[in-house]
């Protein structure tokens, strides 16, 4: 008779480094801290209290404890037969790890130990042998240098992983791909990581973002007719959701974009005003906002306001998204509404005091355009020169903009003959007019931290995801 071998659970060695990653030995880390099948749950409690270094050792308790469940249980299942390496069991070992490790991440960077994060990715590398695993470590560290403002580190990390198509299978791994290099792709290839995201994601707010993002490409591709369809579904769909539970701060502020395409196509006054009532809703969020996202808030409410033609009212909103935090591109739409509202001269004042150094690329096309509006309503020469030059050195990727950009330097040509030779100048009021039907250079790509959420609020909002898709399985 042949006997059943016995099951023996994995431990760690006293002595091995910690599978939470932190470098420390297990017994001096987690190996007092396991929760077993209450996996999860303390980390929330220390979230609530803000004991925050608690919190963090609770995840690490945690990241150790489902990767010991791991090396007990589908690890020597996979040794025994390597066919199931594809089965559904390895999949959610490897989504709930993945889990529980972006939680890590945020509970570092709630401390403040960003520098930290690539050493102990790094030594997360063996908790599971898988290249999906790797490929998830790979994209957070990927994450890391995006935190730090370096996208060409950012991009090698995830070259390692090889080619990442719209095919692909891993929301995070399309998501960040299209971050990285959605600029360079073509049109198409855009629509279908979009498509794929959404369906995919099992995020509210990322189904509103991606599907809002795809109408406006529509948009800028000079479709209004599938822009407008597109807007009408995702928001359409955001207000389903609504019915069944409040959305996200993350969730509303997404859906707040889509509605304002839909009302800049529409042009539809009750949608602006149902955003900038939403909006003023969120700003009334203290502390779930940073400063940056204080300040953001503003200036769409601004822009909101803006679209739908109460020029006072989104020159105040401007200014004091200014005051929270100054960011000098909300200057260049105040310019605009103190043009549309005749003041010319102090339109040109404000346009001219911009540092376009401090701007970035589609920024400083967003000065380019309005100099140029502004240059032409004040049918002065030197100031339509300096528009010309700025709009030469504009970057327009999306073909819609660089036609608008190559007509208005030769109309700032037709227009210096014509004040050289003294005749009527071309009015600015009917390119103005139709600026109003599109929202220059909205651009609703994956951003990692930057909707202005506290870190605690974000850690909140991932909390369903990551409990929903982790703790059923947890009494391995």
């Amino acid at each position: 008779m042949t006997l059943k071998p016995r099951y023996v659970p994995f431990r760690p060695e006293p002595k091995s480094l910690c599978l939470c990653g932190s470098g420390m030995k297990f017994r001096d880390c987690c190996k007092d801290g396991l929760l077993g099948t209450d996996i999860g749950a303390a980390w929330r409690d220390c979230a609530e209290a803000k004991k925050w270094l608690q919190m963090v050792k609770c995840i690490r308790a945690d990241v150790t404890q489902y990767t010991i469940w791991h090396l007990s249980h589908t690890a020597p299942a996979i040794r025994a037969r390597p066919e199931l390496r594809h089965a559904r069991l390895m999949t959610i070992d490897i989504e709930a790890l993945a889990d529980y490790v972006e939680l890590l991440m945020w509970g570092y960077a709630r401390l403040g130990w960003q520098a930290k994060l690539p050493v102990v990715l790094e030594r997360l590398k063996g908790n599971i042998d898988d290249p999906r695993w790797l490929a998830k470590i790979a994209y957070q560290r990927g994450i890391c240098a995006l935190w730090r403002g370096n996208r060409a580190l950012a991009a090698k990390e995830i070259e390692i992983i090889g080619p990442i198509t719209a095919a692909h299978e891993d929301v995070d791994l399309l998501q960040i791909q299209l971050d990285l290099h959605g600029p360079s792709m073509g049109l198409s290839e855009r629509l279908a990581f979009y498509n794929r995201i959404a369906e995919l994601s099992t995020s509210r707010p990322d189904k509103i973002q991606y599907g809002a993002a795809l109408a406006f490409e529509l948009l800028m591709a000079s479709d209004p007719k599938g822009a407008r369809s597109k807007f009408a579904e995702v928001t359409s769909l955001a207000r389903e959701m609504e019915e069944e539970k409040p959305l996200s701060m993350a969730g509303e502020t997404w859906f707040c974009k889509a509605l304002e395409g839909l009302a800049i196509i529409e042009q539809d006054k009750s949608l602006f005003e149902e955003i900038v009532t939403r909006l003023r809703g969120l700003l009334a969020e203290h502390d779930s906002l940073t400063p940056a996202g204080h300040a953001g808030l503003l200036r769409s409410i601004g822009d909101a306001q803006r679209y739908g033609g109460q020029y006072d009212e989104a020159i105040r909103s401007y200014q004091a998204s200014f005051s929270a935090l100054p960011d000098q591109v909300v200057r260049t739409f105040e310019a605009e509404c103190q043009l549309r509202l005749g003041h010319v001269d102090a339109a040109y004042k404000l346009i001219r005091a911009i540092p376009i150094d401090d701007l970035d690329g589609p920024e400083r096309a967003d000065h380019a355009f309005t100099y140029f509006y502004v240059a032409l309503a004040r049918r002065d020469q030197r100031s339509l020169n300096d528009a010309r030059e700025l709009l030469k050195a504009a970057k327009t990727p999306q073909p819609f903009f660089e036609t608008q950009r190559l007509q208005h330097i030769v109309k700032i040509g037709e227009a210096i003959e014509a004040i050289q030779k003294d005749r009527p100048l071309p009015e600015a009021g009917p390119m103005l007019t139709g600026l109003k039907a599109l929202s220059r250079y909205i651009q609703l790509q994956p951003n990692f931290c930057g909707i202005g959420l506290n870190l605690n609020n974000i850690i909140d909002d991932m909390v369903a995801q990551a409990e929903e898709r982790a703790r059923p399985q947890s009494g391995k």
